[in-house]
């Protein structure tokens, strides 16, 4: 009879072991090809762009949702490759670079000096579900600062949203990435007419 408990122990542990952890899917927002300029730049400006300040929830990797009732919860088996900001600064300076605005970009850690930095706040960064349907959901405030002067040039607040096409963390991802992209369109926009308006 002794036999049976340690009978049970070894099937316990050998159906544990097998057991396998389910694989964790990490996104980024944009593709390892970066495009060159085709043109000379349209500004002799210089431009340095911060990471964004982040609420609470937004400071990891975890890929957030956010329901109507305003309740917040990470994807338990999906992520980003970066933090929201870090990707979302990554994707505005290659969008930058491609469209050849400034003479020259780096992102703030750099020790090189510019004439302008732009700064900002990241709010919301969420697959967001509402009603029986879900959305890329960016909320984001930047300030464009003369680094000579310290001066506020001009800031602007931008909503994105982009439909997903599934409710789960995939559709999201997709999502997220449209918006990423709208909101560097409207970034870029602002930033040309405000070139324009201080030559």
């Amino acid at each position: 009879m002794r036999r049976y408990p340690l009978y049970f122990f070894f099937i316990f542990i050998l159906f544990g072991c097998s057991a396998s952890t389910p694989t964790i899917n990490e996104y980024t927002l944009f593709s390892s090809q970066i495009s060159q300029p085709k043109s000379p730049p349209i500004s002799s400006k210089t431009l340095s762009v911060t990471l964004s300040k982040s609420i609470g929830s937004l400071l990891g990797k975890n890929i957030i949702y956010l329901y109507e009732n305003g309740q917040t919860g990470p994807y338990l088996y999906s992520r980003w490759s970066d933090t929201p900001a870090a990707l979302i600064q990554r994707s505005l300076l290659a969008s930058l670079n491609e469209k050849a605005l400034f003479a020259s970009l780096s992102s703030a850690t750099s020790l090189a000096q510019t004439d302008w930095m732009l700064e900002s706040n990241l709010d919301a960064f969420y697959h967001r579900f509402y009603d029986d349907k879900s959305e890329g959901y960016i909320d984001i405030t930047y300030r464009l600062v003369d680094t000579r002067t310290k001066q506020l040039l001009a800031s602007k607040r931008f909503t994105v949203f982009s439909p997903a096409a599934s409710m789960d963390a995939k559709g999201g991802v997709e999502a997220l990435k449209i918006a990423t992209g709208e909101l560097n369109r409207q970034c870029i926009d602002w930033l040309t007419k405000l070139l324009k308006e201080k030559k």
